[in-house]
């Protein structure tokens, strides 16, 4: 009885994934802007030519806090070669900096509005979506893959670090220059 049930509620619940309407990819990302916690502000036009991750949080999540520490590594790594990594809050009044000196982290932390970043994720406004959302944007500012925990959950389980530098060295590599003449 207890499988039977488990199984029901599995197929259900991959009935409801299989119903949201895909977000189109690629299509030009949004040129949002992330209030800093200093009082300035960042936009995503300002990574062009660069590829940016941009991974939409809450500070205490620890989905959240897990992709925020492989995405640490990451950066350290991918940095020299042209990768950048984004984050913006969705909690109310996040205690951005905390969450900056908890996890050392090196780029940018600033908040955004919920309803703006389910907006960028083209997440429909009638369905819940659990965080973190993490969006790859190309040089030329073209997103070109995206992840919410809650609908892709084989992309944040078992391999993050692994699928996070696939996506990353996909669009490095697309911009590498050719050494052939």
């Amino acid at each position: 009885m207890r499988a039977s049930t488990l199984t029901t509620l599995a197929l259900l619940a991959g009935a409801l994934c299989a119903r949201l309407p895909a977000a189109e990819i690629p299509r030009p990302a949004p040129d949002l802007a992330i209030p800093l916690p200093n009082g300035k502000q960042i936009k995503i036009s300002d990574y062009r030519g660069k590829v940016l991750c941009l991974a939409f949080i809450l500070t205490t999540c620890p989905h959240c806090q897990k992709t925020t520490e492989v995405l640490e590594g990451i950066y350290k790594d991918l940095a020299p070669k042209g990768f950048e990594v984004l984050e913006a809050a969705l909690n109310e009044n996040p205690d951005v900096p905390s969450f900056v000196s908890n996890f050392k982290v090196p780029w940018p932390v600033g908040t955004a509005g919920v309803l703006p970043a389910i907006d960028f994720v083209q997440f429909p406004k009638d369905k819940r979506p659990l965080v973190p959302f993490v969006v790859f944007i190309d040089r030329k500012g073209m997103i070109r893959a995206q992840y919410t925990y809650g609908t892709d959950e084989s992309f944040f389980e078992a391999g993050l670090d692994q699928h996070i530098r696939d996506e990353a060295g996909k669009l490095l590599n697309e911009g590498a220059k050719s050494s052939k003449r």
